[in-house]
């Protein structure tokens, strides 16, 4: 099943999307708080970082761009300094600004002020009034020129006066005419009824407020799952991808109940914006040919991956495939293996590196990569390939083929991942390490320091060599010295 996902994110790279979308700035001042102001009992922050994102539907068009797809962006926003600022980070996202400034608006700006890991304050500014008509004609403009020429329009909606009734008119006679795949997530999906969108994606307080039902903590989908028929009444979409955080998400078609996603653990999670990852990655889902099941755990796939970072985060296209390889010890492709520690890296895991010939695995073979595991979170393991091998250890070996090799180590549970290494240019591990910048690179204590010429490039990325001890008279070259002097028993006669 990995490999599906995996062939269908690949195509993520092909479609083009038209976001449409409240744009906003979402700005963290971080630093340290160690004192009270004088001038009032409130804690003053020496800034030591000043970090500004896109946010709103600027973050879909964003998640979107990150997952792979061609993304242009239509929205609205004053003449002021945070525009300017947007069209420089939507120029850095590779996304086509198609912005619309309006010299009587104030673009919207969402600033957090973080001592440490608590949040202390935030504080709004910008527009959120109703745009005027002038301003909503350029919009539509906008819209006329631009919807032809995707395949999909993504409607973010976080009603801040943006989107008019206008708009919403003006983009279901054009629908009618060019009939583009129709995403929508927005605050209040009742306006969108006429659009009869292929995918929704209302969050649990959404859909009730949309339905007129009471808050259940605990008991969300078991609340939701037989009110398919209000919710095709009330929105007229063809999937209603309704997410619950902790308890997954419920996929409607039309009106039937299609299945119930469980949510993927995420230790820590950070959830800004984990909404427009999920949106983003079910509706590229859905254009690269997947059906609804599908969809969702691809979308929820891609929202785990976000959450488990900080600020308003995203998924790569690359995080997205190397996600899906988790469970595949054995990694034959490099970049696979960049995205699969970068994955890491983002989530704060630390990465262990070793290698070796593993050529007939035995105790000292399995204690030592225990220990090396219980270094840090993740360990890979680099195996040398058979050639390698040969010119490290003479043409008698290896005993054991890579392939045999490999399939014996993917059985320990101590190592998350396997990859050969090994060319005729260069047999060190080198190559791998610059690829996995590993916090910690074990290594038996046969070795010390001067005799790894790889140390230098571990050190370079700011990781440790650790040495570890060897359990005594257990290797490789002693048990094939054995077999070769032990006396081949001769069973007589009878």
């Amino acid at each position: 099943m990995e490999l599906i996902y995996q062939t269908l994110i690949r195509s993520f790279v092909e479609p083009a999307v038209l976001v449409l979308g409240d744009l906003m700035i979402d700005t963290y001042l971080r630093g340290a708080s160690t004192r009270l102001s004088p001038e009032a009992p409130v804690p003053v922050v020496d800034i030591s970082s000043h970090t500004s994102v896109l946010g709103g539907g600027a973050n879909a068009a964003a998640n979107l761009r990150h997952l792979g797809a061609k993304v242009t962006f239509v929205s609205l926003t004053g003449d002021d300094h945070a525009a300017r600022l947007a069209g420089e980070l939507l120029e850095k996202e590779g996304i086509c600004d198609q912005v619309v400034r309006c010299d009587t608006r104030r673009t919207i700006t969402k600033t957090r002020v973080i001592a440490g890991h608590q949040l202390l304050t935030r504080y709004d500014e910008g527009t959120e009034l109703q745009l005027d008509q002038d301003c909503e004609q350029q919009i539509i403009a906008v819209l006329s020129e631009q919807l032809p020429l995707h395949d999909a329009i993504l409607i973010a909606d976080y009603n801040k006066g943006l989107i008019t009734p206008a708009i919403i008119e003006a983009l279901t006679a054009m629908n009618r005419d060019f009939r583009k795949f129709v995403a929508v997530d927005a605050k209040r999906l009742d306006r969108y009824k006429c659009l009869q969108p292929d995918v929704i994606k209302p969050n649990y307080k959404e859909i009730t407020e949309l339905l007129g039902l009471p808050e259940m903590p605990g008991r969300k989908a078991q609340q939701l799952e037989e009110m398919g028929t209000a919710i095709y009444q009330a929105t007229g979409a063809k999937i209603s991808a309704i997410t619950l955080d902790e308890e997954g998400a419920l996929i409607f078609q039309e009106d039937k109940l299609l299945c119930h996603t469980a949510a993927r653990p995420v230790n820590t999670p950070n959830v800004s914006g984990a909404g427009d990852t999920y949106i983003s990655a079910f509706t590229l889902s859905c254009l690269t040919g997947a059906a609804a099941a599908t969809a969702a755990e691809i979308a929820g796939a891609a929202a785990a991956v976000a959450i488990s970072k900080s600020n308003t985060a995203h998924c790569k296209h690359s995080e997205l495939v190397a996600y899906f390889s988790i469970r595949d010890k054995c990694i034959s492709d490099l970049e696979e293996l960049s995205a699969l520690c970068e994955m890491y890296r983002a989530q704060g895991r630390k990465i262990v590196f070793t290698n070796g010939c593993f050529d007939i695995l035995h105790s000292g073979h399995v204690s030592y990569l225990e220990r090396a595991a219980s270094l840090g979170d993740v360990l890979i393991v680099g195996v040398n390939t058979d050639e390698s091998i040969k010119r490290l250890k003479g043409p008698e070996r290896p005993i054991n083929s890579l392939n045999d090799r490999v399939q014996v180590l993917a059985g320990l549970g101590a190592i998350s991942h396997l990859i050969a290494f090994g060319d005729q240019h260069d047999d060190t591990p080198e190559p791998l390490i610059r690829i996995i910048r590993p916090d910690v690179f074990a290594k038996g204590g046969d070795y010390n320091r001067e005799s790894l010429p790889e140390a230098a490039a571990v050190e370079e990325y700011g990781g440790e060599v650790v040495l570890l001890p060897l359990v005594p008279d257990r290797s490789t070259t002693l048990i094939i010295k054995r077999i070769y002097t032990t006396p081949v028993l001769k069973v007589a006669e009878a």
